[in-house]
């Protein structure tokens, strides 16, 4: 297949960039230590006895209304009386941030008049909000007139980033392992909007929690896109998520009293420890002055501005979640000096966050890499360099696709008239890397509640990532010293964790490694009783000579007569499993299940412990993967016989 150009390297031009409405500006007060400051709707006072005439009156002269950013002042306080003493001492004071909603045209001028009212401390404008998607026109474009097939082709061999490392981030390894897709994990994503009614983004999703979704297409189709990487359906058609068993929400940045940092805490109560917030969102940052730009040159992670890192805080080190931050398509070196510039409208205490050696805000920070060379007739430079738009610096901890992301929504791959049929080979940006980190994570905590296993933290996160995938590679003008991090390598993070597959299917160049469904763990199953037992028990018998010998070997005759017969039903019961017909009921599958390991268990006997998979009716594994698992069981099932009978037959001999 011909490499397909970069768009806009035919003519050396730049292609022009999707480009969606930003999410409103906002203004941010923090307000000094000491005020006391107390909002309820209209009415404001402040508990230390200080003066509220002022900045009352200026709010009201702007027709402004101001709300704590993080909720009710005392609620919030209770909420961090439960976070550790070290975590409480440096945690941002978050009952000091309030949101200011007013009209745009007056935010600058009152956030001026802000600064000046005694119980303000700091009050800045935040610039619009972006996705970080990274897509040419031509490509974002659905094939609108295109009439879509009764039935959507499966699209699962175009997600080249599930396999096998250093290519993918092997999740079909996870896969697996029990709980390897996600099972028991909660996932919220932030942003602007989505199609949760998409035809393969029904099964484990709970819709938006929070804010007002956007009505634009571009923010709705890039939710969309976003999900179906992690969330998208196990089935025979469409995309398949890395982590489907996952329970994905959103929470929109979009309506009113909305922000992002309250997107953000409020993500962070609706979770719990080991589950998982993602922040798809960048903007223009010191560069350029904050102002915006079609190229998106300069834009940065959310976590600059001090609200949306004082949240993220909240959420890593006081709810225990782990959070995945799109580093941004700026083309920045996050090691700058620029960036320890602070600006003059921000809280004395704060400190480049970007800066390893100054507070951190725990958030995974997430660059975008060349996928392999080749994928979908495309060539982005050496597989896993860093893409030229992709910011890049010592604080970015891993990398995803950023390129060639097949995934819902959009319509490049199939479109026609309905949203919820649509599909993009071409989803790009620190908006598609995230994502596959996200999935990956997914992917380990599962695993690691399904093993009984301590979960995640942030901390551990941060530092599995960093230590253990396959490393970033040079290009031409990108060396790896401009860090975006390793690729998640599943399977080396989870055999670093303790955790194999449930069941190891039999090797060959011509087998692969079949999906398997979430198997739960194994537990122990009751054995029959042990017919050569009972003939090893014979041997105490007073039979004598020729005639213990005699009835030795006709024992043993009956044991093998009987094995035998065993194997043969279980082999029958396995075709009467698989040969039902496939219009069955869904429930059918369950008691498929549960016959087949009512059957296997008379086999338990031949079969090792450690090589006994749990087949239990409740593990519903897909189909395919359950046909190559019974014949694999059935083929050590006879192995195992078959070195017993001969280790039996030389003890016959030898008595």
């Amino acid at each position: 297949m011909p490499s397909r150009k970069k768009p806009g390297s035919a003519s050396g031009n730049k292609a022009r960039l999707v480009t969606l409405p930003g999410a409103p500006r906002e203004l941010i007060v923090v307000t000094q230590s000491d005020a006391g400051l107390r909002v309820r709707g209209p009415a404001m006072e402040s508990v230390s006895g200080k003066s509220v005439t002022s900045l009352s009156k200026l709010l009201e002269a702007n027709g402004a209304t101001m709300t704590p950013c993080f909720g009710v002042e005392e609620r919030v306080q209770r909420a961090l009386m439960t976070a550790a003493p070290e975590v409480a001492e440096t945690m941002p004071a978050l009952v000091n941030y309030y949101f200011v909603e007013a009209a745009d045209d007056k935010l600058d001028k009152l956030a001026e008049d802000m600064m000046n009212q005694s119980l303000v401390e700091a009050a800045y404008v935040k610039p619009p909000a972006y996705p970080p998607v990274y897509m040419e026109l031509e490509e974002a474009a659905p094939r609108a007139l295109e009439v879509a097939p009764p039935v959507t082709n499966a699209f699962m061999a175009n997600q080249l980033y599930l396999e096998a490392a250093p290519g993918g981030i092997d999740a079909r390894y996870a896969w697996l392992c029990a709980g390897g897709r996600g099972r028991n994990v909660r996932i919220v994503d932030i942003e602007g909007a989505w199609r949760f009614t998409h035809e393969d983004l029904l099964q484990n999703q709970g819709g938006v929690i929070g804010g007002v979704q956007s009505s634009d297409l571009g923010w709705r189709n890039h939710g969309t896109a976003v999900v179906g990487e992690f969330g998208g359906d196990q089935n025979n058609f469409g995309v398949t998520g890395i982590s489907p068993l996952a329970n994905v929400r959103a929470i929109s940045i979009f309506g009113g009293g909305q922000s992002w940092g309250k997107a953000i805490t409020d993500a962070a109560n609706a979770l719990r420890g080991g589950d998982i917030i993602l922040i798809e969102l960048h903007a223009a940052g010191p560069r350029f002055n904050f102002q915006g730009r079609d190229d998106q040159r300069g834009y940065i992670a959310v976590e600059f501005w001090p609200d949306a890192f004082a949240a993220i805080v909240y959420a890593t080190q006081v709810r225990g979640v782990i959070v995945i931050e799109a580093a941004g398509n700026g083309a920045e070196n996050l090691d700058d000096p620029i960036y320890s510039n602070r600006p003059v409208t921000f809280p004395l205490s704060w400190r480049n966050p970007f800066n390893l050696a100054n507070p951190q805000s725990g958030a995974i920070l997430v660059g975008a890499g060349a996928p392999p060379p080749g994928t979908h007739g495309a060539n982005h430079g050496p597989d896993r360099s860093r893409l030229d738009f992709s910011n890049f610096g010592a604080r970015l901890d891993v990398q995803g696709w950023g390129r060639e992301v097949s995934t819902t929504g959009y319509g490049d791959l199939q479109g026609g008239s309905d949203e919820n049929l649509w599909y993009t080979n071409r989803f790009s940006g620190t908006s598609s890397a995230s994502p596959i980190i996200v999935g990956a994570v997914a992917s380990l905590q599962g695993a690691l509640r399904a093993a009984n296993k301590p979960l995640l933290t942030p901390t551990i996160t941060h530092d599995l990532l960093r230590n253990t995938g396959s490393p970033q590679q040079d290009a031409p003008g990108r060396p790896a010293t401009q860090r975006i991090g390793n690729r998640p390598d599943l399977k080396s993070a989870l055999n670093s964790l303790g955790i194999q597959p449930i069941v190891k299917l039999k090797e060959a160049k011509d087998v692969k490694e079949k999906d398997v469904k979430d198997i739960k763990d194994t537990k122990e199953k009751e054995k029959e009783k042990e017919t050569v037992k009972d003939f090893k028990d014979s041997k105490d018998s007073s039979k004598e000579g020729k005639e213990v010998k005699e009835a030795k070997e006709k024992d043993f005759k009956d044991i093998k007569d009987s094995a035998e017969k065993v194997l043969d039903k279980v082999q029958d019961k396995i075709k009467e499993v698989f040969d039902r017909p496939e219009t069955a009921a869904p429930t059918s599958l369950e008691e498929r299940l549960a016959r087949l390991e009512q059957t296997v268990s008379q086999l338990a006997h031949f079969i090792s412990g450690e090589e006994r998979p749990d087949l239990q009716a409740s593990t519903l594994g897909e189909e395919e993967d359950l046909k190559a698992l019974s014949h694999e069981l059935e083929k050590q099932a006879v192995d195992a016989k078959a070195a017993k009978d001969h280790k039996d037959i030389e003890k016959l001999r030898e008595g």
